[in-house]
């Protein structure tokens, strides 16, 4: 009994000491390794996706939401941006996938949901998840521009152009005229930044101005007439009084921007006359 004894004791000091030093021969670890790369981002993980998302004068977002959407089945994955603006996705099966980002932000007592840009062309793209290493998906806010995965879609918002009248004496514009709207910025944008006057026009009959950034303004109005002279317009809301200078604001749209090609915010109306 007492040999036996001696020769477990052996045993078990030969099984601590194998603990201790020298290479593990027992199973593969199931769990994933820890994160490797140069320190400046996140890790280069193979089947994943991540990037960075940074505002307009390109500093970091935090707390931007992306969507990482299978394109050819169901389901979704989210994911929101650090303190630096970075995100990255857990392991992705291996099917194709698209990637969608959104900002929520407070502007004049509303909240908006902004859709973000994909920094390059190709990152609207579907992707396969890399065994090799990451796919890189990076998001900028824009308040204007086109989208390149809409038609006729922008980041700003739309104006429509509405004629009406007032009052008895005034009339409507020309239908062969054009109506030039001039729009000076009147505080900071929805993304913080000064902003800068904005003049568009649009053919009676057509009447959409497009991507107008996100903004509180003073509007003014001006009808070109087919020959290039020019009548200053009266302007204003559907209720009135029309006058020289209006205002003008917009609001979001109800539910979310993401996932899709909405820029979160309703069409704004401007109605004009002749005075």
């Amino acid at each position: 009994m007492k040999r036996l004894t001696l020769i477990h004791a052996a045993l078990l000091t030969l099984a601590l000491s194998a603990c201790g030093s020298g290479p593990s021969t027992g199973p593969i670890p199931t769990t994933d390794p820890p994160p490797t790369g140069s320190g400046d981002g996140p890790a280069d993980r193979p089947n994943t996706v991540s990037g960075q998302v940074l505002d307009q004068a390109g500093h970091p977002l935090a707390g931007a939401l992306i969507w990482v959407l299978p394109a050819v089945t169901t389901g979704l994955i989210t994911l929101h941006s650090d303190a630096q603006g970075r995100y990255q996705s857990p392991a992705l099966v291996d099917v194709p996938y698209r990637t969608y980002a959104a900002f929520h932000t407070e502007y004049r007592g509303q909240t908006f949901c902004q859709r973000l840009a994909a920094t390059t062309l190709n990152e609207y793209d579907a992707f396969s998840p890399d065994p090799s290493g990451t796919i890189t998906r990076n998001f900028r806010w824009r308040i204007s521009g086109a989208m390149p995965d809409g038609h006729d879609n922008f980041y700003g918002a739309d104006v429509r152009i509405m004629h009406r009248t007032w009052t008895d004496d005034q009339d409507i514009v020309a239908s062969d005229s054009t109506v030039e709207v001039t729009l000076v910025p009147d505080g900071p944008m929805i993304d913080g930044s000064a902003g800068q006057t904005v003049v568009t026009s649009a053919r009676v009959g057509e009447n959409m101005l497009h991507d107008i950034p996100v903004g509180h303004y003073t509007v003014t109005a001006t009808e070109v007439h087919q020959g290039g002279a020019r009548t200053p317009l009266v302007v204003g809301d559907y209720a009135g009084p029309g006058s020289a200078t209006s205002t003008l604001d917009f609001r979001p749209q109800s539910g979310s921007c993401i996932g899709g090609t909405s820029n979160g915010v309703e069409r704004a109306f401007l109605y004009v006359a002749r005075p």
